[in-house]
């Protein structure tokens, strides 16, 4: 069994600030011509991007449709995008028809490297 070191506090103090100073941060937001696709952080999925609006308290928002696998949602049909803009998913990409709005800091700073083909609808 091999006996840890312990670290002394400074060191400890150290990396506390390194940590913190690294979380804190900020990444710039990069803009992207409209549609594009970028990860909405409170579903943790991927989100068509298609356009922006201002909300009625003055903050920045995105309009976005969901990206999903199933044809549909709820009772209304979903676009079919094929194929599908992630190359690592080989099963068709399927898009909400709905289209919703939300904060821009509720979406990940860099777009994703997909590229929109509008597809049949299903």
């Amino acid at each position: 069994m091999i006996k840890k070191r312990k670290r002394s506090p400074a060191e400890l103090a150290a990396i506390k600030r390194y940590y913190a100073q690294r979380n804190n941060v900020p990444q710039q937001r990069v803009e992207a011509p409209y549609p594009h696709f970028r990860y909405y952080r409170v579903s943790r999925h991927p989100a068509l991007i298609v356009g922006e609006q201002i909300s009625d308290s003055n903050k920045p928002e995105y309009r976005y449709r969901k990206v999903m696998h199933s044809d549909k949602d709820g009772r209304h049909n979903n676009e079919r995008v094929f194929p599908n803009p992630d190359p690592r998913d080989k099963e068709p990409m399927y898009i909400g028809t709905r289209v919703r709005h939300d904060s821009k800091e509720k979406f990940e700073p860099k777009p994703l490297p997909w590229i929109y083909k509008k597809g049949k609808k299903k």
